[in-house]
Formats: C-alpha cells, structure tokens, sequence
C-alpha cells in the first residue's frame, strides 16, 4: 500500500463485525426486498433505480477520493434515465445510456481525478448488471419466481460463506485479495447457493425443476462469493476496508450487493443463451 492510500485511513468508515447487527439489519431489509420483487412494476423499478446511484455514489467515493464529483453527476444522470428506459421496457436504450455514462464518465473523471478508467468500469461493473436485473424481473419468462430464486441465493450463498469461513476456517485464498477469506468460506457460499436454489425452485417453479436448479444455485452461489472477492481486490487496491457505513454490520451497498452483481450477470446471460438456444 502506498502513502497515498495510507492517508485513506481517515475515510474508512469503522466496521463492525458485530454478528447481531449483521442480523438485525438483514432482518430489516430482506421483508423490503422480497416486497419490492414481489410487487414488480414501478416499485421494483424504483428499488433498483435507488441502489444503483447509491452504489455509484460508494464507487466515485472510493476511487476518487471524494463525494459529490462532477463524474458522480455525469454517471448518475445517465444511470436516471438508463433506469427509466429500463423501467419502460426499452433495454436497449437503457444499454446505451449506460455506455454513454460510462464513457462521459470516465473522460469527466480523467480530467479532474486522473482516474477515468474506474468510473468508465462503474458502467459494466454496477449500471448493466442493474439493467439485466430489471430485465429479469420485468420482461423475462417466470421473472417474479426466478429473481426471488436469484435473491435466495445470494443470500444463502453469503451466509454460507460466513459461516463455514468463521467456524470452519482454514487455509486463506489470497493475501492479495483478502486476507480474511478462506477456502472453507468458498465451500459454504457454493453449498449454501447449490441447497436454496434446489429448495427455492421446488417452491417456486415445481418439484421436477429442483434437482436442475441444484446446479444451478452452485452456480450462482460460486459467482456472488467470486463477486465477494472482486469487491475484496477492489477495496485493498483503493485503501479501504468497508466502503461505507450505510448498512450496520455490512458495511455499504457495495459491500452488501457485491456477490448480486455477479450472480445477476451470470442468471441473465445464462438465461439468454437457454433462451437463443
């Protein structure tokens, strides 16, 4: 690490590693987010239109060293109307609104930060996952079932991880990329996202769809714990432990939502090659 990034020591927000507010707060928010899914329409639309300027605000704070920047502004306006369009059913002027933050973005952030590849990533990495996620709940066959599926997984998958990674421990991934990780935790998150998506599908799409969903949720399972570790690598190469304090006991979005962005990536593109086949 360097000076520079040592000097980050005063924007870490303090983590707790308290397990009681990681519930307490999990408790709260799962009720919404199943409500939100459930609902579909303007509601969902509006819950992920919220989330994704709150994750691109923690990215622009995290790479560039400062809130409220003027790449901040330019992502979001597009990420606004990228979500309206998404929202309306028009994906691919959601994309390309998307693209175009992402590049308005990035040379913004150039000429003032020194940093205009991050915030053109913040487009792939944070906004098209945030599209493909409407697309999935709004217009893709089954979407009501297969997003709560999505949702079920994540979480059990990041459940999984810590608890298999707290009790079980053992050997360490990478230093590199966290030093807390283990391959016990990888194993969890993989089990965990292989049973509830067998067991959400039973419920949700019908017994004789379970055992397929089986793979399937270890499939997605090992893609948000794969989305845990990217945030890891991300937030060590920025100088930061959590990237914020919204969520007690979690840290931020970012680090809440960090495993959906892969799993979201890995369901809609999965689902579009079953599809086109």
């Amino acid at each position: 690490m360097t000076p520079a990034l040592d000097k980050l020591d005063t924007l870490r927000p303090a983590s707790s590693g308290s397990l009681l507010l990681r519930i307490v707060s999990a408790a709260l928010l799962i009720p919404l987010v199943i409500a939100g899914v459930y609902a579909g329409g303007a509601y969902f639309a509006a819950m992920i239109g919220f989330a994704s300027i709150v994750m691109l605000f923690e990215w622009s704070r995290m790479v560039e060293r400062r809130p409220l920047s003027c790449a901040f502004y330019a992502m979001a306006s597009c990420t606004c109307a990228a979500m309206f369009f998404a929202a309306r059913g028009s994906y691919g002027a959601a994309i390309a609104l998307t693209l175009l933050g992402g590049v308005v973005a990035g040379l913004v952030s150039k000429r003032e930060s020194g940093v205009g590849i991050w915030m053109f990533v913040s487009a792939f990495y944070i906004l098209a996952p945030c599209v493909a996620l409407m697309w999935l709940r709004l217009d893709a066959p089954e979407g009501r079932s297969l997003t709560l599926l999505l949702y079920a997984v994540v979480w059990a998958a990041d459940t999984g991880a810590f608890v298999f990674g707290k009790f079980i421990g053992g050997p360490k991934i990478s230093y590199s990329l966290s030093p807390q990780k283990t391959w016990a935790g990888i194993g969890g998150g993989v089990l965990g996202g292989c049973l509830i998506g067998g067991a959400t599908a039973w419920v949700l799409l019908g017994a004789d769809r379970a055992a397929a969903f089986l793979l399937v949720g270890g499939a997605l399972g090992a893609a948000s714990v794969a989305g845990d570790l990217a945030e890891s690598a991300f937030k060590r190469n920025f100088g930061m432990k959590d990237i914020s304090g919204l969520i007690p006991g979690h840290g931020g979005a970012l680090d809440r939502l960090d495993g959906m962005i892969f799993a979201t990536s890995a369901m809609t593109a999965g689902l579009l090659v079953y599809m086109l086949a």
